[in-house]
């Protein structure tokens, strides 16, 4: 079976010089949950670029769905869902105007967009927010609305960056059940995250970035066993995990 995600001695490097990504080699099956932890400045956000089809590889070849980030852009991005970090909403529409164009410009129906934009306004409780202009919203409230976007489409990988920075418990349970439903359809999840307790609840294999490559790969009761087992419970933030895992290895 084609993987979900073909990753080959990737390279990408910045306009400045810096090299973000060297040499990183992976792959990711249909139906897995995969994550991808490390500190800030690891290289992270820039995969989260490459697999978006939002920033070419200076070097190596990767393929989302069979396809070649390089070569089908489009056709990619009909096909996946993306989360980022920063927020992408159009400041002067409302928010249920955001998820309507969001639907329509990835070509679903004009019914069924509305359908499924009314459901996920229910979904996030956000339907007193459904006219209000993005612009007045609160940081928390315009993450819900990102994450509206990045499950409307039913795609079938889903790229979610932090996808539970900044945001409440009630909040994060609520992403963290969003995604173990989607994976129940076996679609792929490729996420993006600081924290080893949500790798562990929602991710099948994880993998640590360091200096723009995999400084470890596994199943994340595999890298928690790496780390020791020293009584603390498992809502140890990125930095301690890697400082453990990488110690180890060297």
């Amino acid at each position: 079976m084609t993987p979900a995600l073909a990753v080959e001695h990737l390279q990408c490097r910045y306009p400045n010089g810096t090299l973000a990504l060297r040499d990183l080699s992976l792959d990711i099956g249909v139906g897995e949950v995969f994550g991808l932890l490390g500190v800030n400045g690891a290289g992270k956000t820039t995969m989260i670029k490459v697999l978006g089809t939002l920033l070419r590889p200076s070097a190596g070849r990767v393929r989302v769905l069979g396809l070649d980030v390089g070569r089908d852009r489009v056709e990619i991005k009909r096909r996946i869902g993306v989360m980022p970090q920063d927020i992408n909403l159009d400041t002067y529409l409302d928010v249920r105007q955001n998820l309507i164009f969001h639907c329509r410009f990835h070509g679903v129906a004009k019914r069924e967009s509305a359908l499924r934009v009314e459901r996920w306004l229910e979904v996030l409780g956000l339907r007193d927010k459904a006219q209000e202009p993005v612009l007045r919203l609160s940081g928390g409230t315009k993450r819900k609305v990102m994450l509206a976007k990045a499950f409307l489409t039913e795609p079938e990988f889903l790229i979610l960056d932090e996808p539970t920075a900044g945001l409440d418990p009630e909040m994060r349970a609520f992403v963290w059940n969003s995604v173990l439903d989607f994976r129940r359809t076996r679609r792929t999840v490729f996420l993006s995250t600081h924290y080893m307790e949500e790798a562990e609840r929602l991710c099948d294999r994880v993998g640590i970035l360091h200096g723009g490559t995999l400084a470890a790969l596994g199943r994340p009761s595999e890298l928690t066993h790496k780390v020791g087992e020293d009584g603390r419970p498992l809502y140890i933030e990125m930095h301690d995990v890697f400082s453990n895992v990488v110690g180890s290895a060297a």
